[in-house]
């Protein structure tokens, strides 16, 4: 082998190695997620691994409508409900960073998508940090369209007008003809 040999096979091992460890240190955080989101689900007990508890749904039930409970099928639903929810959430807010160029997801993200998608402003978040860009104007086109409505309906109702006073000219030249045949 000659030097130049030797020098790209240190090269492509130096990258290899840093792969490496790039995969290691990737491996070491999602096992540290893992770990964390394990305890969470530990400490909130057997929820079937929702976004919400039940215990939490009812005290919302409480706080908003005193007095009424929820059935146990209703419950079950509402929580698929409130995961899919925060699913579609979650990735439509991931999308929007990526699209940013960002591998984190920010509050701006989740705003925009809440607000966008969903018409939901929360207090406190809203504004400065989201640019609000006008509503697509659809008022012209339909403008037009009714605009060409109008004209055509006017034409149609020239044209029947015209056939009408044709028809009516026909028939007094007809009685008229008729007349003269009898007098």
């Amino acid at each position: 082998m000659s030097g130049r040999q030797k020098k790209q096979t240190v090269e492509e091992q130096q990258a290899a190695l840093k792969q490496r460890e790039a995969a290691q240190a990737r491996l070491v955080a999602a096992q540290q997620a893992a770990a964390a989101a394990a305890a969470v689900a530990g400490k909130r007990g057997d929820d079937g691994g929702h976004a919400l508890t039940k215990d939490e749904l009812q005290d919302m039930l409480k706080e908003f409508a005193p007095g009424l409970e929820f059935d146990s099928a209703v419950e079950d639903v509402l929580l698929e409900i409130v995961d899919d929810f925060v699913d579609t959430v979650l990735d439509h807010s991931l999308m929007l960073a990526k699209h940013r160029g960002s591998e984190e997801i920010e509050p701006k993200d989740v705003l925009m998508h809440l607000e966008r998608q969903w018409d939901m402003y929360i207090p406190g978040y809203s504004g400065e940090e989201v640019r609000q860009y006008p509503q697509k104007r659809m008022d012209l086109h339909a403008n037009r369209m009714a605009a060409v409505r109008r004209s055509v309906a006017a034409a149609t109702a020239a044209q029947n007008e015209a056939k009408k006073q044709v028809k009516l000219a026909a028939e007094r030249a007809a009685k008229k003809g008729g007349d003269a045949e009898g007098a």
